[in-house]
């Protein structure tokens, strides 16, 4: 049961840094980091995953927005775990995520997200 669990963890993950960005661009425009809510709505809308969703909050938001919204919710996940987690399976170890570096590293995994590199309307902001 444990390996089936972490296939479908993998899974979700592997689709919120090859096909989130993308819809999180076309939902609210570029940015580098988006808001809880933000993340959720686009997922469900998308209809990925959302069982793992702490893991896309965590690769998206700020730890600040990250740690509110875990406690609103109350759920105690670690942003620094999900992160390091995240970096150590997909990006070579990588924990500094944010929008723009995972575009750009995702680009390894075979993701089509590399295509935002010019995407949008004008230039990334970093709010």
């Amino acid at each position: 049961m444990a390996l089936l669990d972490n296939f479908k963890r993998k899974k979700a993950v592997k689709s919120y840094i090859k096909v989130l960005p993308q819809v999180l661009v076309k939902d609210y425009g570029r940015f580098e980091h988006y808001t809880p809510q933000q993340i959720r709505c686009s997922v469900e809308r998308s209809g990925l995953h959302s069982q793992y969703v702490c893991y896309a909050l965590a690769m998206y938001t700020r730890r600040p927005e990250f740690e509110t919204y875990q406690r609103a919710i109350g759920e105690n996940n670690s942003y620094e775990g999900l992160r390091a987690e995240i970096g150590n399976t997909f990006f070579e170890g990588r924990a500094e995520l944010n929008f723009i570096s995972i575009v750009a590293l995702s680009a390894n995994l075979g993701s089509e997200a590399s295509v935002l590199n010019g995407a949008g309307d004008g230039e990334v902001s970093s709010d």
